[in-house]
């Protein structure tokens, strides 16, 4: 959010004038974290479902994960259209979005989640199409991964570039929405795996379980790493970082990442073959020479649900804690009529073009 601060209109510049608020207005709301959050999503899904198609060794699984990658691409622009508000300037923004490429990380967005669009539903089509080729299948794949981790980690670099916005301005920020991404991304994938028994299916739930565990220790890790980035020397840093720390939704945050550790972890443990709480995989009874895939333990792969659950709900508090912790630094910083615009706040001079 942000606030200038100006002379009142009619008053003569200098010690005396008084000082009224204007710019009252959210630069960035809801809609945006919404379509940062299915940024995410898309991107690290479609990661995810790229380098399994790689490995021929999950085919049911990916058939089923690239219709849901296709629609949360079209709900990421969908969401980034209405923040714009103007259906022409949605419309034309893709174009538009090339010629100002080399100055403006929205513009570089727009083109990455836009990339992200157009392989997803290359994908989608070749996978429902059932198509031979490896080759093709492979390419698009391949390109679809690089187009998810483009989408994933661009806002974080949006919004690392910002210099206006020190909470915003830390190196720590990219590597926190790549790891946030990776873990909702997961625990999506697992609920679209969760029905199926076969060896694709089984494969695919076994693999994102382990994944779910990772991906949250990472989640953890990079979350430590961006608040021992923050700088105290800025005092918007501090009223950013006195207010994240003071909001439930990071304390939420931070208890469903913890969770989905742990819950994973069990999981993780039971794949592994150590029973726990007299729980461990079986192979199936129909097993005849190869050794076929185990399959999670009933219990925890329904307890893992949970898990993926919170991942979801988590990825989601992450983006939108982050985003608005640093607008609401941002608003508080009022600027006099003496004060160096260029030295002040102003983070829409720090993205660049806009749509």
């Amino acid at each position: 959010m942000g606030l200038f601060s100006a002379p009142s209109p009619g008053t003569s510049f200098g010690i005396q004038a008084p000082i009224i608020q204007i710019n009252q207005y959210p630069l960035w709301g809801e809609y945006v974290a919404l379509a940062l959050y299915f940024t995410e999503i898309a991107g690290m899904l479609m990661a995810i479902i790229g380098l399994m198609e790689v490995t021929d060794k999950y085919g049911s699984f990916t058939r089923r994960a690239s219709v849901v990658t296709f629609i949360a691409a079209i709900l990421a622009l969908g969401f980034f259209d209405m923040d714009l508000g103007r259906p022409s300037a949605a419309i034309a923004s893709p174009i538009e979005a090339f010629a100002n490429l080399g100055h403006s990380w929205m513009a570089r967005g727009i083109v990455f989640v836009g990339g992200l669009l157009l392989f997803s539903f290359l994908y989608m089509v070749v996978t429902l199409a059932n198509m031979k080729s490896r080759l093709i299948r492979g390419i698009i794949a391949v390109i679809g991964v690089f187009a998810g981790i483009f989408s994933t980690t661009y806002s974080g670099f949006e919004l690392a570039a910002t210099t206006g916005v020190p909470f915003w301005n830390n190196g720590g920020i990219p590597a926190l929405y790549l790891a946030d991404g990776i873990f909702a991304a997961t625990g999506l994938a697992y609920l679209i795996a969760l029905v199926g028994k076969s060896e694709d299916m089984i494969r695919a739930r076994v693999t994102l379980t382990k994944l779910l565990m990772f991906s949250s220790v990472a989640e953890l890790a990079t979350w430590f790493l961006f608040m021992a980035s923050v700088n105290f020397i800025y005092v918007f840093d501090q009223v950013a970082y006195n207010y994240l720390v003071s909001q439930a939704s990071f304390y939420a945050d931070m208890a469903l990442t913890a969770l989905t550790l742990v819950i994973s972890g069990i999981g993780y443990l039971s794949i592994s073959g150590l029973p726990i709480m007299g729980m461990k995989a079986q192979a199936p009874s129909k097993a005849v020479g190869q050794m076929p895939v185990m399959d999670v333990p009933t219990a925890v792969k329904y307890l893992v649900v949970v898990a993926a659950i919170f991942a979801l709900v988590a990825g989601y508090l992450t983006r939108a804690d982050i985003l608005f912790a640093g607008q609401y630094a941002y608003q508080l910083a009022p600027m006099t009529p003496f004060q160096i615009v260029t030295n002040q706040p102003v983070p829409i001079g720090s993205f660049g073009w806009r749509g």
